[in-house]
């Protein structure tokens, strides 16, 4: 049987208005002999022994994982303010995935591209991840997802993020380099627990769809 085992996860809230976002991220790492990909799922926020919510997981990134892999969950849950209109912090103590995943036959699996990525800070302060996509294949790869994550010195995940970057091909043999900025609220919050993260794990595929 297919199956994805959840490494760790984490949240990081941040106010939004009115509004507390949860920000979810999990690792997924395939521990099958199959290519798997999402079939469904669900995470728990609680409050120790209190649900606070169960949300629908939105998709993996990559989309497909092969055997021993690593992909990311990524999702925000967002808190609404009191009869009043006030802002409630949400106490979470605790985050729980259920999901199914579903077998893929390998030809129909993604191609991977080779990634490297680093944590920057530009002129005026602001942090960001920089990847380098190369296309080691001899085809064009054409609509390529990439996906990280980011680790503090001691391994804990902290963050995820990823696109699928639509129109848009990498010719056989090129390199692309694509940036996601980080928000300052994330490294504000990060920063005042002592837990910057210091290094990126990436990872980048593209369908080579024939039909």
């Amino acid at each position: 049987d297919s199956e994805g085992v959840i490494v760790q996860s984490s949240c990081n809230i941040v106010q939004s208005g009115d509004y507390y976002l949860a920000y979810c991220f999990a690792q997924v790492h395939n521990n099958a002999s199959t290519v798997i990909c999402l079939d469904q799922g669900t995470f728990d926020l609680q409050s120790g022994e209190t649900l606070l919510s169960t949300s629908d997981v939105s998709q993996i990134w990559p989309y497909f994982l092969s055997p021993g892999e690593d992909g990311y969950l990524f999702d925000i849950v967002s808190f609404e303010p009191d009869e009043n209109g006030n802002p409630v912090l949400p106490n979470i103590t605790g985050i729980s995935y259920d999901i199914n995943y579903m077998a893929v036959d390998a030809a129909y699996a993604s191609k991977d591209l080779e990634a490297v990525s680093s944590i920057e800070t530009d002129a005026s302060g602001g942090v960001y991840v920089a990847c380098r996509v190369t296309n080691g294949t001899d085809v064009d790869a054409y609509d390529p997802t990439i996906a990280f994550g980011l680790y503090t010195g001691d391994n804990q995940m902290v963050y995820a993020d990823g696109t699928t970057l639509k129109d848009v091909g990498i010719p056989a043999g090129g390199t692309l380099l694509v940036r996601f900025d980080i928000d300052d609220a994330f490294i504000a919050q990060w920063q005042s627990y002592g837990s910057m993260p210091t290094q990126a794990m990436v990872s980048a595929a593209f369908r080579n769809d024939e039909d």
